[in-house]
């Protein structure tokens, strides 16, 4: 890692601790995520889910295209390997390829009309539960090479306003259609 990369995380990681610091709120700190992560992982799309083992549901917190990935957009959490790893086990998922995103995103074709092919999708844990996910899609092949060492410090950086917004999820009412995961 160059001296300049250093320097960039760095900076990356102190806008989101001064946000939380100051009491950001969600929205404005959910941004900031979604730029420090562009700065150092890179993504067309961003979007924050939480969950919600006892009712098998994610709930969209933040994305930064509503027009494909609205807040609010529920997810029904199926039985999958996806789900095990990530939300069970609590694991970084890696996917490079178009095959990747099908396998695991039942809305790849909108995804894949975006330039998405590729997917990092970083589990937020606190004391060994999934609170939700922060999940970065670019490029085919973008999150190779990912620092997933760094990406577990974002997800720690993300704990408490994921905790603080886990409740709005229970209040969504479930639609007559949810997206399968």
């Amino acid at each position: 890692m160059t001296n300049t990369n250093h320097a960039l995380i760095l900076r990356a990681i102190e806008r989101i601790a001064r946000m939380q610091q100051e009491g950001g709120k969600a929205d404005l700190v959910w941004s900031e995520f979604e730029r420090s992560l562009t700065e150092v992982f890179g993504q067309r799309l961003f979007t924050v889910l939480a969950y919600d083992e006892a009712s098998s549901r994610l709930g969209r917190l933040h994305s930064n295209r509503l027009d494909i990935n609205p807040v609010g957009g529920l997810k029904r959490v199926t039985q999958s390997r996806w789900s095990d790893q990530v939300l069970r086990r609590g694991e970084i998922f890696v996917g490079s390829t178009r095959e990747d995103i099908k396998s695991v995103f039942s809305e790849y074709e909108v995804l894949w009309s975006i330039g998405c092919e590729s997917v990092l999708n970083i589990p937020v844990r606190k004391n060994g539960v999934t609170l939700g996910t922060m999940n970065l899609l670019g490029e085919a092949g973008l999150y190779d090479q990912a620092d997933i060492a760094l990406a577990l410090v974002f997800a720690q950086l993300a704990v408490s306003p994921l905790e603080d917004q886990v409740q709005k999820l229970s209040g969504l009412e479930d639609p007559d259609f949810m997206e399968q995961v």
